[in-house]
């Protein structure tokens, strides 16, 4: 089981989380994770939680880098993009009319306007819901692209993470010492 230890700063666990979640995840994985409260003493948790040991620095890093890569990857994207653009279609295509009319039936004049009881979503968003399926599978391309910059960047940024959890939970020990 793979645990998370969330005494590191939020941004860190975040993107620990990005790293579960990643494409490459597999969903056994996903669901064997387990959050671990902090205690204040090193972490000997699995191999996700971030410890104060530098080749564990080094492997989230590493798994970071590869998440970066895996968002940024073009066929990654097409098939992701793919996909959206299906659901997209098929959410435009479920019918909302009967569901309509068993509203205004429970209520009358809840509906401003009469909404045929054939009616789908895509008559409802208009003339130009033929395109949203296109445009949410370029969104997806978009986002996962800005995705990949941000998992670069937490991977680079992984030195000054764990400083500031060091020196946060420095801190915390010098308050509780001081109401000691």
């Amino acid at each position: 089981m793979r645990s998370i230890d969330f005494r590191v700063p939020a941004v860190a666990g975040f993107a620990i989380l990005l790293l579960a979640f990643a494409p490459g995840a597999k969903a056994a994985e996903v669901q064997d994770i387990q959050f671990v409260a902090g205690t204040g003493e090193a972490s000997t948790a699995g191999p996700i939680a971030l410890a104060r040991n530098t080749d564990d620095s080094r492997d989230a890093e590493t798994k970071l880098n590869d998440m970066a890569d895996d968002l940024a990857d073009p066929r990654v994207q097409n098939g992701v993009a793919a996909m959206a653009e299906r659901i997209g279609e098929t959410m435009l295509d479920l019918p909302v009319g009967k569901f309509v009319a068993a509203i205004e039936k429970a209520r009358p004049g809840t509906m401003k306007k009469r909404i045929r009881e054939d009616a789908t979503v895509a008559d409802l968003a208009g003339r130009d819901a033929e395109h949203l399926p296109r445009e949410l599978g370029k969104g997806s391309r978009q986002m996962m692209t800005m995705l990949s910059g941000f998992a670069s960047a937490f991977a680079t940024m992984m030195p000054e993470f764990e400083q500031m959890g060091r020196d946060l939970e420095r801190s915390m020990k010098d308050i509780k010492a001081a109401r000691d």
